[in-house]
């Protein structure tokens, strides 16, 4: 209808700028001594009228047909991908919106939609995984649970024997525990909430420090090597935790007298912190697949560390956090033969390099009296 409005007012238009000019035409000629009949001009001017009668109905046909089959195409493409888009659900979420080859802007929206919906598959899939092995890791100690109950609800039991019973059942409540805290970190381990400065140095060593006792029960020596002291803007705990885990992780997978090393690297918008050890390294096609949830790497010292959890979620948390801080991890092959974990950090300060013995004697300060082996500073 409006297609069919406006042609018809631009067919008006013409129809009186052609008659206007007619009439000019004609004045012109009679103000240069002319004769200008005033038939000729009516008949001009009906001429253009008889133009216009004979031109408008084609002209408002074809305007009209041509917008009706216009928008009939373009209709019929939108019902398609309205359609397409209908059939998806969360259990068809790999159905895809059609995309002609035109170019135009609705294959621009089409193709923009079936990212997101590839985005989204992928992530559903990834939440069905997580809920799956979930369940599965609570299913274990819950089954260990109810059948040592079972066992010794089924004859009269000594004190001895009910002790027994009920220091396997608290050992598996106490992982159930771990594994819901450890899930609910997980959670919200990517909102970061409160942030402050923190140098890499004090990070660094905190971490060391806290980590010190079970690298001294496994065998293990942890150096805090070359750390500047840029600063970081973080939430302290959270990184802590983080760092904490991926220093677990390399005092499980080190050989005994190996060693765990800490050091940072500068570059312009970002501060790397490295977290290196002397064990088997992570093959290449495991480097990525180490960060998801309840994977667990296979050493044969892994599980001599106290300390460790053991869920197969700490790394997991550790991604969560870091990418939470606009940061990335990965891993590479360190210098000595095993694992480097990289941790990329945004930049927010430089004051150069801490004084090696400042440093010493402020970690010396903290051990006190305790005499294992001992850190040292680059």
């Amino acid at each position: 209808m409006w297609i069919g409005a406006s042609t018809a007012l631009s067919l008006v238009v013409f129809a009186g700028t052609a008659g206007l000019i007619v009439y000019l035409d004609e004045e012109e000629e009679g103000q240069a001594g002319g004769f200008v009949e005033e038939d000729s001009l009516a008949e001009a001017f009906e001429q253009v009228g008889l133009a216009l009668a004979a031109a408008a109905p084609l002209g408002l046909l074809l305007a009209v047909f041509g917008a009706h089959w216009h928008a009939r195409r373009a209709v019929k493409r939108v019902d398609t991908v309205v359609r397409a888009a209908a059939r998806m659900s969360a259990e068809h979420l790999g159905e895809r919106l059609p995309v002609s080859s035109t170019g135009d802007e609705l294959d621009a929206l089409s193709e923009a939609l079936n990212g997101l919906f590839t985005r989204l598959e992928r992530g559903t899939a990834l939440q069905r995984q997580f809920a799956a092995d979930a369940s599965h890791e609570l299913r274990s100690p819950l089954a260990v649970l109810s059948s040592t109950l079972e066992v010794a609800l089924r004859r009269p039991r000594t004190r001895e024997e009910w002790e027994v019973a009920a220091n396997r059942a608290l050992r598996e409540v106490r992982h159930m525990s771990r594994l819901v805290e450890s899930l609910l970190i997980l959670a919200r381990a990517g909102i970061i909430i409160r942030r402050e400065p923190a140098s890499v140095a004090s990070l660094a060593h905190a971490v060391a420090e806290r980590w010190l006792p079970a690298a001294r029960a496994a065998g293990v020596a942890i150096q805090v090597c070359r750390v500047g002291l840029d600063e970081l803007t973080v939430e302290r705990g959270l990184m802590e935790g983080a760092l904490g885990n991926i220093v677990a992780n390399a005092i499980a997978h080190t050989p005994r007298g190996s060693t765990v090393c800490l050091e940072s690297r500068v570059t312009t918008a970002a501060i790397d912190i490295v977290v290196s050890d002397e064990g088997p390294g992570v093959p290449a096609h495991e480097r990525e697949r180490i960060f998801q949830p309840f994977v667990r790497g296979a050493s044969p010292v892994a599980d001599r560390v106290d300390a460790r959890a053991g869920l197969g979620l700490g790394l997991a948390i550790v991604r969560r956090v870091i990418e939470g801080h606009g940061g990335e991890i990965h891993v590479e092959r360190a210098a000595r033969g095993g694992a480097a974990f990289v941790v990329r950090l945004p930049r927010t300060g430089s004051r150069g390099w801490p004084d090696g013995a400042a440093i010493t004697e402020a970690v010396e300060s903290r051990r006190s009296a305790d005499t294992g082996p001992a850190r040292r500073t680059g």
